[in-house]
Parts: structure tokens; sequence; C-alpha cells
């Protein structure tokens, strides 16, 4: 008996030891960043349309009308599309540790907003965007946060000539006489595939070949990633079956002082450019060929430069201009550019590894002290509208007169300020935002002077873009 009651006192004492070593539950560790996803909107499944004239026109709403009776019930494809005909548009949200958050979207890869604590730990979005899908699709979009391809920036004349093979080739030309920024229908108005991958979401798409002109057909992929120190880091990769041009870039509109704080509050940041050169434009905007040295000018930011005391001083009354990044040999990726808001304390800094970097103040924003005058386009397509409105009924033809007393007696239709509305009710003003986007020479196919702008089949595309954002504590001086 007393040899089974020392086993069972044994076993007590053996259960208690083994209760006391089991480990109490840890409480769920916080991720560094978290990545969500969700829906943003669908594809339309008729054409977006693009028309330049007013929407608030009688003339336009009859064109409209007519349209919708003569179009069969057979609509076609839309253009606003990718090749792999995806319909649901995806929204990718990252959280990091650091109360950052930063917004993608699937259709155009486009980031929609970037939100950054100030000095103080309050939060803004400080990139302009849209609230709804449909608003990205208004041809006022001036190509909010958006990747852009096959080639970003101007191409003279819409002519590209491939070597070593020589062959020319003839692109959409959108923007007058001149290509701009892959087209009509760029990448940043199709829907990409997308997955994910860790924190990663990559994002791939087919562009066809000749799509608005471009020579053989390519495979482009564009991958983001968070990171908990409060960087986006953009890796876009492409290859091609033929010679082909290539030169992607992204283009978010950032105002550090918050994407609705207005032109004000952008004249007073401080700009720093890691350029010697820039490439000289003409009056329209294309690239001569020709590389200036910024120094005794008023592109010189390789110190730091307050905007307000450096604006003035451009004629064309805004920064649009190619910078020439200072590059060190075999450098992969090198810092382009500061720009530090002095009251909120954000600051931005942007590192790639392709050789230019285009510096836009927002001129071609809405300005409230223009008044636009009616272009010869816009008169014929009224015009048109005219003939065809002959058979409205009374209320529209009165109608009509009032809008023809009103554009005035000189025959040249005038319009006031059109105001762009962003999200969270915000009115984007001219100068009111500013744009840094890495890229590689604009026109680079046609000058010899500048970097290769030429993929070749078995040869990967690779353009890196960080964007990193912190916080200045102290005073700046």
């Amino acid at each position: 008996m007393a040899d089974s009651e020392d086993e069972k006192a044994s076993g007590d004492v053996g259960s208690e030891q083994k209760l006391a070593e089991v480990p109490e539950p840890e409480a769920p560790k916080i991720p560094d960043v978290e990545l969500i996803v969700d829906g943003f909107g669908f594809m339309p499944k008729s054409p977006v349309t693009t028309s330049k004239s007013r929407s608030g026109s009688v003339f336009s709403k009859s064109s409209q009308k007519v349209q919708e009776e003569t179009v069969p019930e057979e609509t076609p494809k839309s253009p606003c599309s990718s090749s792999s005909n995806i319909d649901i548009v995806r929204r990718y949200t990252w959280k990091t540790k650091n109360r950052m958050t930063v917004q993608v979207i699937t259709y155009g890869a486009t980031i929609t907003s970037v939100q950054v604590p100030d000095r103080k730990g309050v939060s803004d979005d400080v990139v302009a965007g849209f609230e709804t899908l449909q608003e990205y699709f208004q041809p006022r979009n001036p190509y909010f946060g958006a990747t852009i391809g096959r080639y970003a920036n101007i191409i003279r004349d819409g002519t590209i000539v491939v070597r070593p093979s020589g062959r020319m080739y003839m692109l959409s030309t959108n923007k007058g006489h001149d290509h701009y920024n892959g087209g009509y229908v760029g990448f940043d108005k199709v829907n990409w595939r997308s997955y994910v991958n860790g924190n990663k979401v990559i994002m791939s798409h087919v562009s066809d070949r000749f799509h608005e002109g471009y020579p053989g057909t390519v495979m482009a992929q564009v991958t983001f990633e968070v990171t908990c120190d409060n960087t986006i880091k953009i890796d876009m990769r492409c290859t091609t079956s033929e010679p082909t041009i290539i030169n992607l870039s992204n283009s978010p509109y950032f105002n550090l002082a918050g994407h609705h704080a207005g032109c004000e509050t952008v004249y007073d940041h401080i700009f720093t450019i890691n350029a010697d050169k820039y490439t000289v434009a003409d009056d329209d905007g294309t690239v001569t060929g020709q590389k200036k040295v910024v120094g005794g000018t008023a592109y010189d930011f390789r110190v730091p430069r307050v905007l307000k005391a450096m604006i003035p001083k451009i004629p064309l009354g805004g920064y649009n201009v190619n910078f020439c990044i200072t590059q060190g040999t075999e450098q992969d990726l090198t810092f382009q550019a500061r720009a530090l808001h002095p009251l909120s304390g954000r600051v931005l800094e942007v590192y790639s590894n392709q050789p230019g970097m285009q510096f836009y103040t927002g001129n071609s924003l809405p300005d409230p002290d223009k008044i636009v005058e009616g272009t010869p386009e816009e008169e014929e397509e009224e015009g048109k509208a005219e003939d065809e409105s002959e058979e409205l009924d009374s209320e529209e033809s009165s109608a009509k007169g009032e809008e023809a007393d009103e554009e005035g007696s000189e025959g040249k239709p005038r319009y006031g300020y059109v105001p762009l509305m962003g999200k969270s009710g915000a009115y984007y003003k001219k100068h009111g935002l500013f744009c840094l986007m890495p890229q590689n020479y604009p026109d680079a196919v046609n000058h010899k002077n500048f970097p290769n702008s030429v993929l070749n089949p078995g040869e990967v595309y690779v353009h890196k873009i960080q964007y990193k954002f912190g916080i200045l504590l102290g005073r700046y001086v």
C-alpha cells in the first residue's frame, strides 16, 4: 500500500510539473506591412467616349442621340480594356507599422493614394487621384499615378527609325502632330492582370504587335512593393518579339502638404535634383537633341532651391523639362531628386536606374485666370452637330440660341475656368501638384546622342523606381 501511495504521489507531482511547463499563448504579432485586396470597379463593355466637345452642349447631346440611333446592337470592344479581357478592376492596399497607406489599382497599374504622416503625426494623402473608376476614364485625366508605356513622353511627328535594321514606323499622333505617352490607348488605359506574392503585387500586360503603331509584341510586368520604412518600390520589366522601343515610367502627381492644398503650398516646396544638364525643348515641348548645362540657369537644382524663387524665371510659366541625371559607372539605383515641404516636414526622395527624369509642375492643370478659346477642331465638330440638330424641338433650339449669345460676337467660343475635381472634393489647379517621373530621354530613338531606347528579342528591359517618404523633425535652414 505504501508503494502504491508513493507512486500516486509521484505521479501527481509529475502532472503538476507538466502543467507548469506549458507556455502561455503569445499575442498575435502585428505585421510590419499588411496587404489588403478588394475591388474598385468594373471595366465598361462599351467604348469610352473621348470627344473634345463640351459635355453640356446641346449639340453634343443631339449628336449622342443620333449616334445611339445609328449604332447597331453589337457594340465594339472597349478601348479601355486589356488583351486578356479582364472585367474586374482590383485595388491593393498596403498599411505599414509607420502609419503609411498606399493604394494601387489594376486599371493602368495606377497609384491612387499615398497617405503619410507629418511631423505632428497627422496623416494626409499626398497623391492626386479620383474617387471612382469612371473618373479615371475621363479624357481630362492627366495620367494621375498611372504606368506610362510603351514610350513615356513625346516622340516628334510620331515617327521612329529602329536601328540597326533602319525600319521606319509611324505611330499614332495623339498630341498634335506628335506621339505622347504611348498613344490614344497606352498602358495607362488597360486593365492589367495581377497576382500577389507575399507583400508584392505583380501586374502583367501583353501589348500586341503594331498596337498604336509600335513594332513587336511586348510582354510587360510591373511589380509594386511597400516596405516598412515607408518606401514604394516599383520594378518594370519588358520583353519583345522583335526590335522595338521601350520607355516605361510612373506618373504620380504629388503635393507633400496634401493633394488638396493648392499651388501656394507647392511654391513652398524645396527641390534638389541630381542633374548637371537638361534636354532642350522647343515651344511645343519636343526635344531638339541638344543638352545644356544647368549652371547659371533657372534649371539648376543641384543645391536645394525653393520653387517660389525659381518658377518666375521660367518663360513658359512652369517646369516641364527632362533632366539628365548624373550617374556613376555601372551604377544601378541613383538618387534623382528630393522634395521637402518645410511646414509639414514631409520629405520625398526619388531613386531610379534610368538616365533621365521629367520635372513637371502641373502647368496644364486648369487655370482659374485663363480663358480658353475653342480650337478649329471643336468648331468643326460643333458645326457638324449643328447640322444634325436642325430637327430638334423648340426648347433645344432656344437653348442653342442662348448658348450662341454667351459665346460672344466674335464667332469664336470662349470658355471660362472648368475645374478638375478629384478625390475628397479637391479641385486640382495649375501649379497645385508636381511630378518627378524617372524615364529615358524623350524622343531618344531619333537622336544618336541620347541613351539607347531600342529593346531587341532576348533582352530584358528593367526599370526600377523607389519613392522614399520621410519626416524632417527639426526646422530646415
